[in-house]
């Protein structure tokens, strides 16, 4: 992108410690990959404070009951018939034809959902720790100009040509030793080693305290047993065996999820003194610092775990291909011994029970181990690395392309806010220079920001190499004189200046001059990038909360554990019949009332309303009148606007309006930043004069009607079903239906932040959404509850001649007569 003259400020190289987000792609396929995925999670947290992190399984995304099956199958692959898992697995390594017809296969089966995952989520750092996933990505990148930093951390020892792909970022191996096998398996892969990807409860410690907690002996040597989740092979052969080389030896037998195996241990009826059966348990880490010797016969998660605790390992009688491979890798490593049978083991046990020299020499090379790459400094390579501009644009989603194909100059579709800020505690308004610092600091970790849009032949997304900051974020003091007016006037210059091209369509203007030493900071996008919620989520994320909020609004976005996805699911027989009712409904509805309102051109000027009503009071009213609060909010607008557009003639009895309602397609919260997820209902809002119980009597019953009926479901599914049309197609239906001829008015309610929010020092005293006009369509309207002040704000064609003031007012009045009619004492208004 061209830069500004003199000095400018860009946002930094994506390296740096801003907050993140970060998807992880696992599955719960044995233990080991989830086991990875919480480990890159928790040095993701330490890398990168503060970052949203989110977990998928991939095996949930295929299907309804695959991931059983798959698991059914590869534990009776492994159990049952392990000649056919060798023969797969050598067949990846022997034909290469064979490998790379298989992973194209399964990447495109992955692509799929993880596509919509990607689309939910929109993280900015993904990693993978399951093949399948890995080849997923593979195939997003190559086929769908997949931009974000992508990398595979392999948490078998042994790469299998499944695991490595080259069209990632970054494929991830144990040890120095596995390097070539990566290399073998993809000739040119990007590859890597680091240190075991085991979280922090698994290190070095004193083995007498362990066993303290864990009421093992002291005096004994300890054997621990760990064969996996699923406790493959004959885990009751291993300890027979054992038990007879020595009365000094404890064994410990991890039996995971296997109770069959657990039942046949406690039938050995051996003392615990001698043998110790233990189910699933939390306490792995501390039974691991407990042993002398850890025996294992995967080279999974077990190995790894042993490895970073330094304890020394065994493999015993390996589970075939994978496994084989792993045990086979640790040994050329100097970092486990194999045993071939249960006499060897045996024998192996016997012979480190008078001599500790073996076992001894395993610790020292684990504890060298500890030296490889941490995780912490591979993330943040990761995500520094130059990285050659993308060809491929991103593929817009259906709705949001939608919005891209409606994109002209005089009625250009821009969503945002308006945020009005107190003075800082100086007594002064927030500065430019910290809003830019602060936009510096977290567009790394806003890929929103970051990207522009390409309308053809597809509308799609591109990500830029930079981001000039300055020219994104910019100032305008307003003289004294002018007052608040003339802030206002600004802010309504700023939004009918159409955002120019070729960059990431958001700006942002902080204006000063406000009354009171206030300040006004001005956000709008491309309604191509986010619906309303989307827009506020990614406001809240320039925004700072109070150092104790836990951020209940983003959905649990900063917890101490990672949050594991919904799985997707298939369409119920209640849901078919909801999107039937919807689309009848929807089919069947006739055309809008005409008034002259929506007469004329939408022209390019506009005017921005802003008015603030008490949280609190906008609740006790509702609940008097028996309504919900946006319901309420509904009512007070169609009062007030309908006061002032029947006072100039726009609109014909009997005043019913076709208002399009926009409806949350998932919980409303500010946890999706990117992207449009909204169903809408239609109304015909009554705005003639009428009592305010029986209008919002109206307005409730309509509006819970609609729902009901599934309109919000059939309008997603309309939305999702043009996206099919080839472009053309698809942008001519985008601009005959959003227009004057099925709708005449824009009316929403938005959830915001609970807890108080500061913007470069300055609190945030109300957010007031901005909803773009439509073709025909001159007003919008909409509210956030936002820290216990509810925002409005309505956005008029300018050349309706609205004076700002009166329809301020006039929302204002009607919200008073509301609270009158519900006997409400407090005043309602704020500010």
């Amino acid at each position: 992108m061209p830069g500004l003259d003199g000095g400018t400020r860009a946002s930094p190289g994506p390296g740096g410690s801003s907050p993140r987000r970060v998807l992880t792609i696992s599955a719960d396929m044995g233990g080991g990959h989830d086991a990875t995925a919480a480990a890159l999670e928790q040095a993701a947290r330490r890398v990168w404070p503060g970052s949203e992190i989110r977990r998928i399984d991939l095996l949930d995304l295929l299907g309804p009951g695959f991931g059983e099956l798959f698991r059914r199958i590869y534990v009776s692959n492994v159990e049952r018939t392990p000649w056919l898992y060798e023969f797969f697995y050598s067949a990846l390594w022997r034909r290469r034809w064979f490998a790379s017809a298989s992973k194209g296969f399964t990447g495109l089966w992955s692509a799929v959902p993880l596509a919509r995952q990607i689309d939910r989520f929109d993280p900015d750092v993904i990693l993978s720790t399951y093949p399948l996933a890995t080849s997923g990505l593979a195939w997003l990148r190559r086929h769908r100009g997949l931009s974000v930093p992508c990398a595979a951390w392999i948490s078998d020892f042994a790469p299998h040509p499944f695991w490595v792909y080259g069209d990632i970022d970054l494929n991830v191996v144990m040890h120095e030793a596995a390097r070539p096998h990566a290399l073998a398996a993809e000739p040119g892969a990007p590859v890597a080693v680091s240190r075991a990807p085991v979280v922090d409860r698994f290190r070095p410690g004193d083995r007498a305290a362990a066993r303290t907690l864990l009421g093992l002996r002291p005096d004994a040597f300890v054997v621990l047993i760990s064969c996996g989740t699923y406790s493959f092979g004959d885990v009751p052969a291993l300890a027979r065996s054992l038990v007879e080389v020595s009365p000094r030896l404890q064994l410990v037998a991890m039996c995971g999820r296997n109770t069959a195996t657990l039942e046949q241990l406690r039938a050995l009826d051996l003392p615990e003194e001698r043998l110790v059966p233990v189910p699933w348990t939390d306490s792995m880490a501390a039974y691991v610092r407990a042993a002398d010797l850890v025996v294992s016969n995967a080279g999974g998660a077990t190995a790894l775990e042993a490895l970073a605790t330094q304890r020394a390992l065994v493999m015993c009688r390996p589970i075939a291909a994978h496994g084989a491979a792993n045990a086979q890798l640790m040994v050329v490593s100097g970092l486990a011994d194999l045993c071939d049978d249960e006499d060897h083991l045996a024998a192996y046990v016997r012979a480190a029970l008078t001599d500790r020299a073996r076992l001894e020499m395993l610790e020292r090379r684990a504890a060298e181990h500890a030296h490889a790459p941490s995780l912490e400094s591979l993330l943040t390579g990761l995500v520094a690395a130059q990285r050659p501009p993308g060809r491929r644009p991103w593929p817009a989603r259906p709705a949001d392309a939608f919005f891209a194909h409606l994109g002209r100059e005089s009625a250009e579709q821009e969503i945002g806010a308006v945020v009005e800020l107190d003075p800082v505690p100086s007594g002064r308004a927030p500065s430019v220079d910290a809003l830019r610092e602060i936009l510096a600091e977290r567009v790394p970790g806003l890929p929103p920001l970051r990207r522009r849009l390409v309308r053809s032949p597809r509308p799609g997304w591109l990500p830029v190499e930079r981001v000039e900051i300055d020219a994104h974020v910019q100032e305008q003091v307003v003289e004294a004189s002018a007052g608040s007016r003339g802030a206002e006037e600004v802010v309504d210059r700023f939004l009918s200046t159409p955002l120019p091209a070729g960059r990431p369509p958001w700006r942002m203007l902080l204006v000063h001059g406000h009354d009171g030493g206030r300040a006004l900071l001005a956000l709008k996008m491309l309604h191509a990038q986010a619906d309303g919620v989307s827009a506020l989520s990614l406001l809240d994320r320039v925004l700072t909360p109070a150092p104790d909020d836990r951020l209940p609004e983003r959905g649990g976005a900063v917890p101490e554990r990672a949050r594991r996805a919904p799985a997707s699911t298939p369409g119920s027989p209640g849901r078919f019949a909801r999107l039937s009712s919807g689309l009848w409904s929807l089919a069947t509805r006739g055309r809008p009332p005409r008034h002259p309102v929506n007469v004329g051109a939408v022209g390019g000027g506009r005017t921005f309303v802003r008015a603030s009503l008490p949280g609190d009071a906008v609740r006790e009213v509702a609940r008097a009148l028996h309504a919900r609060p946006h319901e309420l909010v509904i009512a007070v607008l169609a009062d007030g606007l309908g006061a002032q557009l029947r006072a100039r003639g726009l609109l014909d009895a009997p005043y019913l309006v076709r208002t399009m309602v926009p409806v949350a397609m998932r919980a409303p919260r500010l946890d999706r930043v990117f992207g449009n997820w909204t169903g809408t209902v239609a109304i015909d809002l009554p705005m003639g004069p009428m009592p305010p119980a029986a209008r919002l009597a109206l307005i409730s019953a309509e509006l819970r009607r609609r729902s009901e009926r599934g309109e919000p479901d059939a309008a997603e599914l309309v939305m999702r079903l043009a996206g099919l049309l080839p472009a053309a197609l698809h942008a001519r239906f985008a601009r005959a239906v959003y227009t004057r001829r099925f709708f005449s008015l824009i009316v929403t309610y938005l959830p915001g932040a609970r807890r108080a929010r500061w913007c470069a020092g300055a609190r945030v005293r109300a957010v007031h959404p901005i909803l773009p006009l439509a073709e025909g369509v001159p007003v919008t309207a909409g509210a956030v509850l936002a820290d216990g002040t509810v925002g409005i704000g309505i956005l008029l064609d300018a050349a309706l001649g609205l004076d700002r003031d009166e329809v301020a007012d006039a929302v204002a009045l009607a919200f008073e007569t509301a609270r009158a009619a519900a006997h409400v004492p407090e005043p309602g208004r704020v500010g």
